[in-house]
């Protein structure tokens, strides 16, 4: 009994309805107004000026690793309480959110057979893995220690609440349960992810350090497959009894390495986009802004409806002002974007032109097998070896202002290669095309690759309006001849490589190869229907499109 007395006297008791106060360097008002500021800058910057969006990106993603640094840092050392880590976790999923958006703005991957798709940079697949990772590890291990985690002890612990929907949940009982079970899906599919996409981190890890490495991702994962296809398109208006047909010969798309892409941004795709419509236009937007809204009300209402000792929004210290100084770049961003607009004029129009790389001429190696070996020595080696050594195997990219880029397919041992690919992209008044050329044999061997390059104004070679002739009687479409410009390498023009291409405005039909390449024979024909139709009476409404594509084993 006395024993029992003294153990009473020396444990204080803990209020289970009162818990200590949050840490303000990691729930305050200053960390949190950071986040949501920099999360709201993001998308704001993503969709008014997107070359600006990696300032707010990269801002952002310092504060979420500091607030995730910071939180395991102060857990470890049992300075953080289950409700300030469960504050951390709503938080992060503003970054997270934000992230989603912008990458699949920006960064979408490509849609269509002859599409363009994303310039990639390493450090970005490498910080966008790393966030995820410390957020899934970080959360995962709030909720397996919740018990006996943190600062507070374990009574605290049990009247902490979990704050999901307006949902009150015991942190420790029904809360725990369901954020084991979500947290432990989303690491999964992460898992899942990260093992589908190893050889993209482990190329990106590459790329950090060594430039050689880097033209890696401008390769294809895997060969491409020798195949051609036909595609014939018939559609059907069930009103009219209208039969359109469209017949096209296309590559197969090539998979090249792209940024790895979360459970937000598989959420991100299923809002409607596009164009158009207002609803396609700004449905990410929407979508993104109810995700974010309801991610900033369940941290509120964390802080707010968890039984304080002390009040957190009424202290502020250094932890809370250095975020809240980040916010400030990517707000002269945005704000820069506005004066520039102003100050511009009228905005360039946005229009889509069909770009065909016809091919190149005169191709050299920058590097090769032979070029260490005196000619003496290269003159006994059979005549055709020394050919195929010297000649590359080269593909070209054509990036639009460093923003979207389109990669050819390679081909092998060739001075002359003729390309004949053709894709749409959107482009403004003012916007760069650059066709780089590259050797695919010196990627392989891990030497420099870059053989030449082209910088292209397209409107400024666009033929220009008849003169004399009203507007409304214009041509629809305009297109160029077909252009052979010399390279430039190592900053000289070099006139015996050249590379040849054409612009349209013409877009109304799919990109198609303009001649049959040699076939051996059938390989496999796929057949896809989609019928749309509403019946009212005798009347019918609708449309039905079926599509055809015959796959051909290329010789």
């Amino acid at each position: 009994m006395v024993d029992r007395l003294q153990a009473q006297l020396r444990t204080p008791t803990v209020d289970e309805n009162v818990c200590p106060g949050c840490n303000p360097d990691i729930s305050g008002p200053g960390v949190r107004i950071a986040l949501y500021l920099q999360s709201l800058l993001s998308v704001l910057l993503v969709r008014l000026s997107p070359k600006d969006a990696p300032g707010a990106y990269w801002s952002m993603t310092s504060t979420a690793f500091s607030l995730i640094i910071s939180g395991i840092v102060t857990s470890v050392k049992k300075e953080i309480s289950l409700l300030d880590a469960i504050v951390v976790v709503y938080v992060l999923l503003l970054p997270v959110l934000a992230s989603a958006f912008g990458l699949s703005e920006v960064m979408a991957p490509p849609q269509g057979k002859n599409a363009t798709r994303s310039v990639h940079s390493p450090l970005l697949i490498i910080a966008n893995w790393t966030r995820s990772v410390f957020t899934y590890s970080f959360a995962l291990y709030v909720w397996i220690a919740a018990p006996n985690f943190g600062s507070d002890p374990p009574e605290c612990n049990k009247a902490t609440r979990l704050i999901f929907f307006g949902a009150s949940l015991p942190a420790l009982g029904s809360g725990r349960i369901l954020s084991l079970a979500g947290w432990g899906l989303f690491t999964l599919l992460f898992v899942w992810r990260t093992l589908k996409g190893a050889g993209t981190i482990f190329v990106a890890f590459q790329a950090l350090f060594s430039s050689t490495a880097s033209q890696a991702l401008l390769k294809p994962k895997h060969p491409p497959k020798n195949e051609v296809h036909r595609e014939l398109v018939t559609r059907m208006d069930f009103a009219t009894g209208k039969v359109t047909h469209v017949n096209r010969l296309f590559r197969p798309r090539q998979i090249f390495h792209e940024l790895l892409q979360g459970m937000a941004s598989q959420i991100m795709s299923w809002a409607p986009s596009g164009t158009g419509r207002w609803y396609r236009v700004y449905g990410k937007t929407i979508l993104i802004g109810i995700l974010a809204a309801w991610a900033i009300a369940m941290t509120e209402l964390e802080l707010l409806l968890n039984n304080l000792e002390d009040d957190v929004n009424n202290e502020w210290g250094f932890g809370q002002v250095l975020p809240m100084l980040l916010t400030i770049s990517p707000l002269f961003s945005l704000y820069e974007s506005i004066l520039s607009r102003r100050s511009s004029g009228p905005a360039d129009e946005t229009r889509v032109l069909r770009f065909s790389i016809r091919g190149a001429r005169g191709l050299q190696r920058p590097y090769c097998e032979l070029d260490p070996y005196p000619p003496e020595v290269i003159e006994e080696l059979p005549e055709d070896q020394v050919k195929k050594a010297r000649a590359p195997s080269p593909f070209a990219v054509v990036t639009i202002d460093e923003r979207e880029m389109y990669t050819t397919f390679e081909w092998e041992d060739t001075h002359d290669p003729d390309w004949d690919e053709s894709f749409d992209v959107k482009v403004r008044d003012l916007s760069t095309v650059v066709i780089r050329v590259f050797d695919r044999k010196c990627i392989d061997q891990g030497w420099p690759s870059f053989v030449g390059f082209v910088t292209v104004l397209p409107f400024a070679l666009l033929p220009p309006p008849t003169e004399g002739v009203q507007e409304e009687d214009q041509p629809a479409s305009s297109q160029t001849e077909v252009l052979e410009i010399p390279l430039v390498r190592d900053g000289k023009t070099v006139l015996s490589m050249t590379v040849s291409f054409s612009l349209s405005t013409d877009t109304r039909f799919l990109p198609s190869l303009p001649v049959v390449p040699p076939v051996l024979h059938e390989e496999a024909k796929h057949v896809q229907r989609r019928v749309g139709m509403v019946q009212f009476g005798n009347k019918i409404w609708g449309r039905k499109k079926e599509t055809t594509t015959h796959v051909y084993q290329m010789s």
